[in-house]
């Protein structure tokens, strides 16, 4: 199955590349739609919404933007320096949202596809700091992270979430055309080669007793003329 899908040129070109350009397209298309988008549909405005109303009057006027700014500006600059803590301001950012707008979708029943998107994203950014590669070469690895998982977040049709996810299509085709292969193999193994045994409980065998009985009881009853027979 593999080889036969991946195996050729043209299929290799349909399976990789195609994919790869759309997304760089999607990625295009979501940068001019970015200009159109309210801030209040953006990701933790509403943190960056109460920090607004609840700032002192400073004789100078505030707006939603420079608390924006100035929010994401300490965050970024705090996970670029590498200090104490920027895993975890990190980590906390990319799930406390998302989080959210997982368990709204599943209240509200409207589609989770973003946000299933977004965490196959998010695992891939788990896997990859098992190996603390990137981590500790990569230079601001934190900051590039947020920026990624914040895109991720964008509220659009054709966020980072569904940009990546398309680019990693091909590698999760071949991931479920693996573990389609081997774990049905298996259990159409197990179905018909394998029984599974269970222990009778106790009214289980109280009942097959009780037959047992009966079925003695209904031989001795038996004629000497059927016994001929």
């Amino acid at each position: 199955g593999i080889n036969a899908e991946y195996g050729g040129p043209d299929s290799l070109c349909s399976s990789f590349v195609v994919p790869s350009v759309n997304a760089l397209n999607m990625t295009k298309s979501a940068v001019v739609a970015a200009k159109t988008l309210d801030p209040e549909s953006m990701p933790y405005s509403n943190v960056i919404s109460l920090i607004h109303k609840n700032l002192p009057n400073v004789g100078y006027p505030i707006t939603l933007t420079h608390v924006a700014g100035l929010f994401w500006a300490l965050v970024l600059g705090w996970t670029s320096l590498g200090v104490i803590g920027s895993s975890f301001v990190t980590n906390l950012l990319a799930v406390i949202y998302p989080a959210w707008q997982s368990y709204k979708c599943d209240r509200d029943h409207t589609s989770p596809s973003q946000w299933l998107a977004y965490w196959t994203v998010y695992s891939f950014f788990f896997v990859v700091e098992s190996g603390q590669l990137l981590t500790e070469v990569l230079p601001f690895y934190y900051s590039i992270k947020l920026v990624i998982l914040m895109w991720c977040m964008y509220p659009g049709s054709k966020n980072g979430a569904v940009v990546i996810y398309s680019a990693l299509k091909p590698v999760l085709a071949v991931l479920d055309s693996v573990m389609s292969d081997s774990v049905g193999g298996r259990m159409r193994r197990i179905s018909f080669t394998e029984t599974p045994s269970r222990k009778l409980s106790r009214e289980e065998k109280h009942a097959k007793q009780g037959k047992d009985d009966i079925g003695k009881h209904k031989e001795g009853k038996t004629s000497p003329k059927d016994k001929h027979k």
